[in-house]
């Protein structure tokens, strides 16, 4: 920050957001900074002279009598225009109010300002990159700057320059390497933001330019140190009283009764040799969490090591930053602890280097901006860290991870990649935290020859995941499409090709020639297989319907894969030859790159090549499938299916290879692989035991089952409303959709409780979601929707700081995701959530029950509606203190005689109430006023 520059920090409130005239300005507000202190501040109010609309009034609080004896813009034009001359202009999201600004100046005869510009939300964005929101309402709360008016254009000005005051000091901070690379491409920043950074560059320049212990210079970037954390002696006893853990707790959690006997017997069971499973049912709100993690703490003092998995990463995140922390503060000892993931999730340095070079968009070069300042703060690599609302962006391509194979071991930043720093960690760690996908693919050496016990939370997800996870793929089309490339590279006249390799004598012409016709081989024969697969098992569909996926016998499969051996076989050792030729050519590259043999543009193609080689491979992993004798071995327990989008243009044909079942898989694959194995879940149980779920997760019938009871007041906490007059969803699916969109903007119209909106699928979510667009309803209540609002850990985020907000999901939102306390007061079911009979794991899944006598619909069906419909209610009371309405908008609940079963997997003490629509709203003023 230049102390002898004014900086003029502007907010203003308008009628509303578009610049073309039609709007006016409500209010005007600009705080001065000077030598960086505030020094002074200007405020008018402004009459419209025009209404001003409900939705501003509603944001603002500024209403037609605020405005009524305020001057016009046309009184005040001129001395708003004396002031910011001279000055920068500092706003957060300056494209809005400098050209609204200007605008206004325009109307009255002024010509537009021509000062400099700073943006906050940019400056945010890149100085602190891992903030879910840069809201200035969420800002001033991270912060802990006063917003006493949000949306009054005096509040937020004031919190805008603190942000702004306190953005410089941490630009101030920022590596002499970090400053340089940003002001390289400061000119793709909004306005002149870019300032910020070169003058904090000419700063620092004058510096030492010693950099912090913990960073540290790795090739062109600015690495967070990776230091060893080394414990001191642990001798600590395990609380085995009640009041030894009521002083373990002292003042950060109350100490429960079943969250005690939890503890205890999973520390019982760590510590022993005898057991080696059991089955927890603990009900939401009881601590569950803390119910493992606080013993599995104390047995790693012992060596006990343990590996706790849990549905999704999504999960998995919010155990590690959220829980993890409370844990550290409830032990009286320090702990190691890694977080496990899939490759893809995190960033590869090198790639991201390399992507530096390139041309980028501004999106994309701002993204790279975020990135090198948050390679200062990380110390995973995790890409969620950023919380980016999509990570839909071309650059994630680029620099996503994709295995510790395509690393090149030569390079300076091999040492220092995150995955191979989670695999040493894995080693160390007294707590592992993983996700059950990782778990499925991972077990052996997370198991580490048994000498680890495992956690499995939110167990009943796993049968399900298995299920998903076993899905082999083959795309035909996207082959295709990866050695169309291959080719084009190989052979290219206009762009850098082999023939430019050969000439700096890294590939001979024969090697070049050999890679060609290995790829050639692919590229021509895997198309016509995919056209005899469709011609063979496709034709006869028709085209009637958007998708279509059939399950095939294994018989006529294996008798088209006969029929066909010479194509399958001459396509398999093509692939074969093809990674041989690719690890020759990354040793060959590392030698060539070593003795600086290879220019930049040539280490940069072949870099590229040998990941699209390897891309190649990953989309033939599973061509050892068509393997006689491979399919002979899965005949009896996979399910082979063909799929394709028939009405989409270029619609790819995809083979999947599943498994149907879980009985005889879990056991040898995962839980063998660890000394002991706890299964922890809130919706394990159904009123007639453990037998359901016994068979999902591959376990004995007698094993040990701990079921805990909740203290919870459901008679005064809770209310269910059963709506009975709902249109028939399976028969009147548009009556439906019209139902629904009418009834829920009824009830969020009468209310302002933070509610979710619990769906069975992410189209049903998007009809709805645009229904209420069309409405007047989002301008009314802040609505989140899955798959259109961003991310998950996004959606949370903003549904936390949300007054009144309303959550449309569905998936992981009926499960495990933690919404904080008083974050949830209304419940709405829109759909019974049985899952769809026509996947080819369900359809097979069914037609082994009725093989063996069963009935798919009471067997399998039902039992899974009912786990659903309880982990949705849990969504709803987590604590003593909720309250909460739960409202089912499917009336087969009551009008179906299965309808008696599913209310079972409510609470039993929670009154429940079959309703009209129309008597909805009673029902809710009853409930919260009495």
């Amino acid at each position: 920050m230049n102390s002898t520059t004014t900086y003029a920090v502007v907010d203003i409130e308008t009628t509303g957001t578009s610049i073309d005239g039609t709007n006016r300005m409500l209010q005007f507000s600009c705080v001065f900074i000077n030598n960086k202190k505030i020094s002074n501040t200007f405020n008018t109010m402004i009459n419209p002279g025009m209404p001003i609309p409900n939705e501003v009034k509603k944001l603002t609080g500024i209403s037609e009598n605020d405005v009524r004896h305020a001057p016009f813009f046309e009184d005040v034009v001129g001395t708003i225009y004396s002031l910011l001359q001279g000055t920068i202009f500092v706003a957060h999201n300056i494209n809005f109010d400098y050209r609204f600004l200007n605008e206004e100046f325009l109307r009255c005869g002024y010509p537009e300002m021509d000062i400099q510009g700073i943006d906050t939300v940019q400056l945010t964005q890149i100085v602190l990159p891992t903030l879910p929101s840069y809201k200035l309402s969420y800002l001033s709360e991270y912060f802990d700057i006063k917003h006493s008016h949000p949306h009054h254009a005096d509040s937020d000005a004031f919190v805008t320059a603190r942000l702004f005051l306190m953005l410089q000091k941490s630009i101030d901070n920022l590596p002499l390497k970090v400053l340089e690379f940003i002001t390289r491409f400061q000119d793709k920043l909004l306005f002149q933001t870019g300032v910020c950074f070169s003058n904090a560059l000419k700063k620092k320049k004058m510096e030492t330019g010693v950099l912090p212990s913990y960073l540290e210079k790795v090739g062109d970037i600015v690495l967070r140190t990776e230091s060893l954390t080394l414990l001191k002696e642990r001798e600590v006893t395990y609380p085995r009283t009640a009041l030894e853990k009521k002083r373990l707790f002292g003042d950060f959690l109350e100490s429960r009764p079943a969250q005690a006997e939890m503890m205890d017997e999973v520390y019982r069971l760590l510590l022993q040799k005898k057991e080696n499973e059991l089955m927890i049912e603990a009900p939401t709100g009881l601590g569950k969490t803390l119910g493992y993690l606080i013993p599995a703490a104390f047995a790693a003092l012992k060596g006990h090591m343990s590996v706790i998995s849990t549905a999704t990463t999504t999960l998995q995140l919010q155990l590690f930053e959220q829980t993890i922390p409370l844990l550290r503060q409830i032990v009286p000892f320090d702990f190691t602890v890694a977080i496990l993931k899939g490759s893809h999730n995190y960033i590869d340095l090198q790639k991201f280097v390399l992507s530096l070079g390139k041309p980028q968009s501004n999106p994309s070069r701002l993204l790279q901006l975020r990135i090198f300042v948050w390679l200062t703060m990380t110390k995973t690599g995790d890409l969620s860290e950023l919380h980016l609302t999509k990570m839909q962006d071309p650059l994630f391509d680029e620099i996503r991870h994709r295995g510790i194979m395509s690393l090149d071991n030569s390079s300076v930043y091999y040492p220092h990649d995150f995955v191979l720093r989670q695999q040493l960690k894995q080693d160390t760690a007294d707590l592992i935290i993983t996700n059950h996908s990782y778990l499925l693919n991972h077990a052996e050496s997370l198991g580490d020859f048994k000498r680890k016990s495992l956690i499995i939370d939110e167990a009943q997800h796993l049968g399900n995941i298995v299920l998903n996870s076993n899905q082999a793929v083959i795309d035909f089309d996207l082959i295709k499409i990866i050695s169309d490339t291959l080719l084009v590279k190989i052979s290219s006249q206009k762009s850098f090709s082999f023939r430019e390799l050969q000439q700096q004598h890294f590939f001979t012409d024969a090697e070049s020639k050999e890679f060609a016709a290995k790829i050639r081989i692919i590229d021509q024969r895997v198309p016509v297989l995919r056209n005899f697969l469709e011609q063979r098992f496709l034709q006869q569909e028709g085209k009637n319907v958007d998708f279509k996926e059939i399950a095939l016998k294994t018989s006529k499969f294996k008798g088209f894969v006969k029929e066909n051996f010479a194509d399958f076989k001459q396509i398999s050792e093509a692939k074969d030859s093809l990674q041989t030729l690719l690890l020759k050519t990354k040793v060959r590259f590392a030698e060539f790159k070593a003795q600086e043999r290879l220019d930049t543009n040539a280490q940069s193609f072949i870099l590229n090549f040998i990941d699209c080689g390897f891309e190649l491979l990953r989309a033939m992993e599973n061509w050892y499938r068509f393997k006689l004798d491979e399919l002979d071995q899965t005949a009896a327990e996979a399910v082979i299916g063909l799929q394709i989008p028939l009405r989409q243009v270029n619609g790819h044909l995809r083979l999947n290879f599943g498994i149907f079942k879980t009985k005889n898989y879990l056991e040898p694959v995962v839980y063998s692989k660890f000394e002991h194995t706890i299964f922890v879940g809130a919706t394990l149980l159904l009123p007639e035991g453990a037998g359901y779920m016994s068979d999902q997760l591959d376990l004995s019938q007698e094993i040990k089952i701990l079921k805990l009871k909740g203290d919870f007041d459901y008679k005064k906490q809770a209310l269910g409303l059963l709506v009975s007059d709902a249109p028939d969803i399976v028969t009147d699916t548009k009556d439906y959709i019209e139902y629904l969109g009418k009834t829920l903007i009824d009830i969020l119209s009468y209310n302002n409780k933070q509610t979710l909106v619990l769906f069975n699928s992410l189209e049903m979510i998007s009809v709805v979601y645009n229904y209420l667009r069309e409405s007047k309803i989002l301008d009314e209540r802040l609505i989140i929707a899955q798959g259109v609002s961003g991310s998950n850990e996004k959606i949370i985020k903003m549904f936390e700081l949300g007054e009144g907000a309303v959550l449309l999901g569905s998936g992981t939102f009926w499960e495990g995701i933690d919404l904080p306390k008083d974050r949830l007061e209304l419940l709405i079911i829109t759909r019974l959530p049985f899952q769809s009979p026509d996947t080819l794991v369900n359809r097979a899944k069914y037609h082994l029950a009725k093989r063996q006598g069963k009935n798919a619909f009471a067997t399998i069906s039902l039992p899974e509606a009912m786990f659903r419909l309880k982990q949705g209610f849990g969504r709803l009371i987590r604590t003593r203190d909720d309250q909460g309405v739960m409202i089912v908008l499917d009336s087969r609940v009551v009008s179906r005689d299965y309808g008696v079963k599913l209310r079972e997997a409510f609470p039993d003490k929670m009154p429940v109430k079959i309703i009209k629509s129309f008597e909805i709203k009673k029902n809710l003023f009853d409930f919260w006023e009495n």
